[in-house]
């Protein structure tokens, strides 16, 4: 089986196209693996209390994920390769073979979006954790 890779226009292509088009590409860029969906029935109403909440709960995660990642990723005050806990969230991402490190953080986050991990095969390494208020906007 041949193997192939998507060009540099293609691997850009992310989201719907065309007018009033069902049609979705997702471009994963760590894996170069292009993925086109057809939405069968959208859904075209006001959202749901449910919806609303949800959406309210990932605007919460994202928030503290971000802030997270600014606090410890790498820069002048961090270090080329960013803290010891940024580097063991790439391990981690690394041995789980997730595609991003915001996989990572959201799987170590609690209800109160604290983010804490540790590493236990060493024991100089502790969790730290960040809490993030969202914003409104």
């Amino acid at each position: 089986m041949a193997k192939i890779i998507p060009i540099d226009v293609i691997k850009g292509i992310s989201g719907s196209y065309g007018h009033g088009s069902n049609d979705y590409f997702a471009t994963n860029t760590s894996s170069n693996k292009v993925r086109l969906a057809k939405l069968a029935n959208p859904y075209k109403g006001p959202a749901t209390e449910k919806q609303s909440a949800q959406r309210e709960k990932f605007k919460a995660r994202q928030a503290a994920a971000t802030a997270w990642l600014n606090v410890n990723k790498p820069s002048t005050a961090n270090g080329s390769n960013g803290t010891a806990l940024y580097q063991l969230a790439q391990k981690m991402k690394k041995a789980q073979h997730l595609s991003t490190i915001l996989q990572v953080l959201y799987q170590h986050m609690d209800d109160a979006y604290n983010i804490v991990l540790t590493d236990d095969s060493s024991s100089d390494t502790t969790g730290k954790e960040v809490t993030a208020t969202p914003s409104n906007g």
